[in-house]
């Protein structure tokens, strides 16, 4: 074939004249409609150059060592990144519950396995169009309940936007892999909507329970509890909340970057105004401390690649006693922090809340973390109306 200057030969496979007049035909029209490389890649496949590619594990180790993300940051993306891959991959497929949980077990080597199997998997098995009939299946698994689907919508859309962070221009830019592109690419990530808080909890009640149920003999849960419920900490906040920080004298909570912590943004620096209540609690208890932490726990762990408390037993038993006293939330520290917000933004507005919370902007605030305190509604007085029609 001539077309444009350029010569091509195609086998047309058949010693038939009639088939092979027909080949000709169509491969002649493709060459004038599509061009040459539209026509190569639908006639002489196997002649095309194979796209680069490279391992899970060869992507990952480029990313751990020249992306420069957070280790804290680069963690959570990872984490949901494999999931992404194993389902593509088929690995967790057919196993039953007990045998899925292996990938927790760091201790006899089954996390290892797994993720050798995760990191032998080509790249290339990321496409657009797997990608996209993935997040359909996901969602697909939910069923028809409404709540259900839309969490799924929900972990879906976090799962997806870890992915393309990953494979983002600028990241891939420095990992000098044979990528060429991002399989992100054309991916439509849905914006399930914000998840709204709503209040399922009289804050008064619930400080009245723990100072009867907590106070004396549960002393790290009961102060875990008020930080986080009066001074809206996030739990990382208050498991590493060092008696440094706390300044007796200006009656505030300083969060900051120590040794031991790394805030979660740059906005997550904040200085809290600390209730007197508060303060004479945390007056009282100081002087009984035997470390430098307001809470007493484990040795702080900065370099574990997962989510590691030193007062994971404290958050275990106020994770029970909460979910007690009526608050149904999976996470349900975090609605004590949630609970927070709403009283600061119900007493002072959404702004003073923002601060309060050390979010970036308003809208994240409102969004997820404001519920309702007040009740609005509209009330038309018609008395007057009524007694000038008598």
């Amino acid at each position: 074939m001539f077309h444009q200057g350029r010569e091509g030969w195609f086998n047309l496979q058949t010693a038939n004249q009639g088939i092979a007049a027909i080949k000709a035909k169509d491969i002649y029209l493709s060459l004038k409609s599509q061009g040459w490389e539209a026509t190569l890649a639908k006639f002489k496949p196997s002649e095309q150059p194979k796209e680069a590619s490279c391992s899970i594990g060869d992507f990952v180790a480029a990313l751990e060592e020249k992306a420069g993300f957070r280790h804290r940051t680069l963690t959570i993306y990872l984490t949901k990144f494999r999931k992404l891959v194993s389902d593509l991959a088929g690995i967790e497929k057919g196993l039953k519950a007990a045998a899925k949980k292996g990938k927790f077990d760091y201790v006899n080597g089954r996390r290892a396995e797994w993720l050798a199997k995760i990191h032998r998997q080509p790249t290339g098995l990321l496409t657009p169009d797997s990608i996209n009939a993935w997040r359909v299946e996901y969602v697909a698994r939910a069923g028809a309940n409404p709540l259900k689907r839309k969490s799924a919508e929900r972990s879906a859309s976090s799962i997806l936007r870890a992915g393309r962070a990953l494979f983002a221009k600028d990241v891939l830019s420095v990992l000098g892999l044979p990528i060429a592109q991002s399989p992100f690419e054309g991916v439509k990530i849905k914006d399930p909507g914000p998840q709204r808080y709503h209040s399922e909890v009289d804050p008064a009640w619930l400080l009245a329970c723990a100072e009867k149920e907590l106070k004396s003999e549960h002393r790290d849960q009961y102060l875990a509890l008020l930080l986080c419920l009066l001074a809206g900490l996030r739990r990382k906040e208050t498991d590493l909340l060092l008696w440094e920080q706390v300044d007796f004298e200006q009656k505030t909570i300083h969060v900051r970057r120590t040794r031991y912590f790394e805030p979660k943004t740059e906005e997550s620096q904040r200085a809290i105004d600390v209730a007197d209540e508060l303060l004479a609690i945390l007056k009282d208890q100081k002087p009984e401390s035997t470390t430098e932490f307001v809470l007493n726990g484990s040795v702080p762990n900065t370099d574990a690649s997962y989510a590691h408390y030193r007062c994971d037993c404290t958050w275990r038993f106020l994770t029970e006693w909460l979910k007690g006293k009526g608050i149904t939330q999976r996470t349900a520290i975090h609605t004590l922090r949630k609970e927070s917000g709403s009283l600061v933004a119900s007493e002072y507005g959404i702004e003073a809340a923002r601060q309060h919370l050390g979010h970036r902007d308003i809208q994240t605030t409102s969004a997820h973390y404001v519920g309702k305190k007040r009740r609005v509604f509209v009330k038309i007085n018609t008395r007057a109306h009524r007694d000038t029609e008598l």
